[in-house]
């Protein structure tokens, strides 16, 4: 029975090895190929460790201005030899004993700039750590959609190719038929099979290319998809004219998450600062203590309790530590007039990475237009070349040509609508908008 048992598990475990991966048999959507991606990735996952081990800082620094309270205990077996100068017959010479103590003490800081420096550090780099939580889900959706998308338009580029190489594999049969009747001459035969090979070779190539494509794609979301959804377009204004670009650099500037993670590490730094300074600073804390010692003999041969209890305020002051203060002061304002600069140069990056996004959102949605007009009209002329050929008023060659631009006018059109959802995608990445819904619900607004 164990045997049996042991080769099932086997079993189990070598098809595990041969499909690492789930397929999925319906569409899969871009939205859920988000979700799927979020829920999967390894990065996602280490981002969230990040975040919530810089959330427990927050913690930390308000640990160090709350009160501190300590319990002591001890017990010992002592031997303790006394020798006098002159002889002693009141006091013993050698005792030996038990001694135990026990206590408990209370600290309460009442001015410390250094800690409370380091509460507010805290509190900061927990911030921190959501602002990364959010880049790395802003960067992994990123990474999705552009592989969803290629996917998608290797998908489309394949369907057309298949297209082609029927239709062209048809107008050789055809060719040939005619050129056994005498009705067609062989330069056309030979053109009509060299295009049906070339659609071929054209249509494998795109298989292998959608078969990469769905590879990188099944690496991020965690499964094989036989189809994609192409993204829906229907709310996409096919005409925004020429959109002002400054709004959304503005937008940028103080949205987008670089920025805001910049910022939060500008206040760290300042920080940094206020805590050199407390370094140098007096510090005050308040103190109370109990405290019970308990000697079992002494020198008077007799056993002992002492009951000790203390409150009182304490102060220090560093005076001198080797010039450790200063250069701390020193090193502190340098990194604080780091961070001061990084932000200036991420709110400079960012207005940028808006004005490209916003020229390129245009560019891909003038392109998508055309394209949507291209297919139109390359349709109709492939019908046109089909009927002058039926009557003898086309050649064979130029009906290849007719479809053959009608099937890439239609590849393109895959290809331009991906495009333009990638722009949107990224202009919204630019202000900090991209997260939860990959694709916003309406196309084309304005901040």
């Amino acid at each position: 029975m164990t045997g049996g048992n042991r080769a099932v598990r086997g079993l189990i475990f070598a098809c595990c090895l041969l499909v690492p991966f789930a397929v999925r048999a319906e569409p899969l959507s871009l939205q859920q190929a988000v979700d799927l991606a979020l829920a999967h990735a390894p990065a996602m996952q280490a981002a969230e460790a990040g975040r919530d081990a810089a959330a427990e800082d927050t913690a930390l620094g308000r640990a160090w201005l709350l009160p501190y309270v300590e319990a002591s205990a001890s017990l010992q077996r002592r031997r303790h030899n006394t020798a006098y100068d002159t002889p002693q017959t009141l006091y013993k010479n050698d005792l030996n004993y038990n001694e135990n103590a026990i206590g408990v003490k209370v600290v309460q800081p009442l001015f410390d700039l250094e800690r409370w420096a380091g509460y507010r550090q805290g509190e900061l780099s927990a911030e921190a750590g959501e602002l990364k939580l959010q880049l790395e889900r802003q960067r992994l959706m990123l990474e999705v959609a552009r592989a969803f998308l290629d996917a998608s338009t290797a998908q489309a580029a394949l369907s057309a190719a298949t297209a082609r190489e029927q239709a062209a594999g048809e107008l050789a049969a055809q060719v040939t038929a005619a050129q056994k009747i005498g009705t067609a001459a062989m330069p056309e035969r030979l053109d009509a099979e060299a295009r049906r090979d070339l659609a071929k070779a054209d249509r494998l190539r795109a298989a292998n290319d959608l078969d990469q494509a769905r590879a990188r794609l099944a690496s991020l979301t965690g499964s094989f998809v036989q189809e994609l959804a192409a993204p829906g377009l229907s709310a996409m204004h096919e005409d925004d004219g020429a959109p002002d670009p400054a709004p959304w650099e503005d937008k940028a500037a103080g949205q987008a998450l670089a920025v805001k993670l910049a910022g939060v590490q500008f206040g760290v730094a300042e920080e940094g600062k206020r805590k050199a300074l407390g370094g140098a600073l007096p510090k005050v804390q308040a103190f109370g203590e109990l405290k019970r010692d308990r000697s079992s003999d002494t020198i008077l041969n007799r056993g002992v309790t002492v009951r000790d209890q203390a409150v009182g305020v304490q102060v220090s002051m560093p005076l001198y530590a080797g010039g450790g203060t200063t250069a701390q002061m020193r090193k502190s304002e340098k990194q604080a007039l780091q961070a001061e600069f990084s932000l200036a140069d991420d709110v400079r990056l960012a207005r940028l990475t808006a004005r490209q996004a916003v020229l390129t959102r245009q560019s891909a949605a003038a392109q998508w237009a055309a394209m949507r007009l291209a297919v139109v009209s390359a349709g109709k002329a492939a019908q046109a070349a089909h009927r002058g050929h039926e009557v003898g008023l086309r050649s064979i060659t130029e009906v290849l040509d007719a479809d053959e631009r009608s099937f890439a006018a239609e590849r393109d059109l895959a290809a331009a609508a991906a495009q333009l959802v990638f722009a949107e995608l990224q202009l919204r990445a630019s202000i900090g908008e991209l997260a939860g819904k990959p694709v916003p619900a309406v196309f084309g607004a304005t901040p």
